[in-house]
């Protein structure tokens, strides 16, 4: 059973980034220009200090906006993982 998108969708993300190479504030900057539920912050910091995660919740008017924000993560500094 395949059910399709139905827009406007709010898409929670959590970006996992090396800690050595993170920007914090070019990070928050992709996602300007999104309609953000909340602001990207640093959520975690990993046991050993290697990764910090950033929460990413947005609200997604179409498919094209999800697109747009599939290359701005892309574009994350020290990008590890995206859950």
């Amino acid at each position: 059973m395949s059910e399709e998108l139905k827009f406007p969708v709010i898409a929670h993300h959590r970006i996992i980034v090396n800690a050595a190479g993170r920007d914090d504030g070019k990070t928050v900057e992709l996602f300007k220009g999104f309609e953000l539920i909340e602001p990207v912050a640093v959520s975690n910091t990993s046991s050993g200090g290697k990764y910090v995660s950033f929460g990413l919740s947005v609200r997604l008017k179409d498919r094209e906006e999800m697109a747009r924000l599939d290359e701005k993560i892309k574009l994350v500094p020290g990008l590890k993982m995206v859950l």
